[in-house]
């Protein structure tokens, strides 16, 4: 499978038709609608998809969706998120973005940004209460307003509580992705070993 291209038409127009019964991580019904909504056409797309349906993440996808197919709707809350959040048009969606926007916005170090990260995960109330003020006095020292830094901190600490992180999303992408190809070119072969698998 490691050959296996990972930008193959066919596949990925097999994906957005919902054809995944059988594909890792892409087999329930909700799963599937989002799959045909948004279309997906790389990689990217899949990791994003994993991460975002969960309880939490779930009410980014229509914005998601929607900011995919029109870039035109794609906002940020102040230019300095776009090289963080352009990859998934505009939204939060893996705890690596949350860290890069505490360390790009506010000048955390990357222990104190994985700190608040840990905070928000736990819902540690007081220690995210501290670091707002840190965060929010760090942003004002970059020129960010403080009505700003707030409303961001406050997306993030939303976010943050059900996070995924990229690597681990990106894993489970890559194995959906695997799948399907293999459900895709060689579907006798692979219904006969999911019926196997599940019949032992």
């Amino acid at each position: 499978p490691h050959n296996i291209n990972d930008k193959d038409e066919k596949v990925f127009a097999m994906i957005s038709q919902g054809n995944t019964e059988g594909v890792f991580q892409f087999e329930s019904q909700g799963m599937k609608n989002v799959l045909m909504r948004l279309k997906p056409d790389s990689i990217e797309d899949l990791i994003a998809v994993v991460s975002l349906y969960r309880p939490g993440p779930m009410d980014s996808i229509p914005r998601y969706i929607d900011c995919r197919h029109n870039p035109s709707h794609i906002t940020y809350k102040h230019p300095l998120l776009k090289p963080i959040l352009e990859v998934t048009y505009g939204c939060i969606v893996y705890q690596e973005q949350v860290m890069q926007i505490l360390r790009v916005l506010a000048g955390f170090s990357l222990g104190r940004a994985d700190i608040v990260r840990r905070a928000m995960s736990k819902k540690k109330i007081d220690v995210m209460e501290k670091e707002r003020t840190a965060f929010v006095s760090g942003c004002e020292k970059n020129g960010i307003s403080s009505s700003v830094a707030n409303t961001i901190f406050d997306q993030m600490s939303e976010f943050a509580k059900y996070a995924f992180n990229k690597s681990h999303a990106a894993c489970y992408a890559l194995v959906a992705y695997r799948t399907a190809y293999l459900k895709c070119y060689y579907p006798a072969e692979f219904m006969a070993g999911l019926m196997t698998s599940v019949l032992y």
